[in-house]
């Protein structure tokens, strides 16, 4: 789905950034709910990455508009979306070595003698430091978003983008 984000042509590239950043976060942070109560739903936690790189884009065009507190909030953003990038690529590389090994273990039941096998044993510890690798990401990613949830992040945001002058989006009702 292609959103549509409310921008004034009227406005500086400053204030409409002020506008749409609110709304993308949003739009980013209406799946922590899911992600964070169920972890082995994979495509939600695809479809948050997804939404999190327009926001960690415009923010990093955003940045060059505000100020350091701002940059903070960026950092924040970037780790985030980079720990969602790599949750999801575990979740992409495990089934195919599992697929890898299920070949392997084929192969080997077709050969009679036992010395001709090829062995599985380190794809499958290969599989099993990246199954806990990324139960260890998710943890962090989970206790980011909750703190983020804590301390009111799109509040700080907002308060980041209004350091410099600008009215808050609050009082225009975003």
């Amino acid at each position: 789905m292609k959103r549509i984000y409310p921008l004034n042509n009227g406005e500086s590239f400053k204030e409409n950034i002020r506008i749409v950043l609110p709304v993308i976060f949003d739009d980013f942070f209406a799946l922590k709910e899911i992600v964070t109560l169920y972890p082995l739903r994979k495509n939600m936690l695809h479809d948050m990455r997804k939404a999190g790189k327009p926001l960690r884009y415009a923010m990093e065009l955003g940045e060059y508009c505000f100020g350091a507190e701002f940059s903070k909030q960026l950092d924040e953003v970037k780790k985030v979306v980079e720990l969602l990038g790599e949750i999801h690529d575990a979740d992409v590389i495990i089934p195919d070595v599992n697929r890898y090994v299920k070949e392997i273990r084929l192969f080997n039941s077709a050969i009679p003698e036992t010395g001709q096998r090829l062995s599985t044993k380190t794809l499958r510890e290969y599989t099993a430091a990246m199954r806990n690798q990324r139960k260890e990401m998710y943890g962090e990613l989970c206790s980011m978003l909750n703190m983020w949830e804590k301390n009111n992040f799109r509040a700080k945001l907002i308060k980041a983008m209004e350091f410099n002058g600008l009215k808050s989006p609050l009082k225009r009702g975003i």
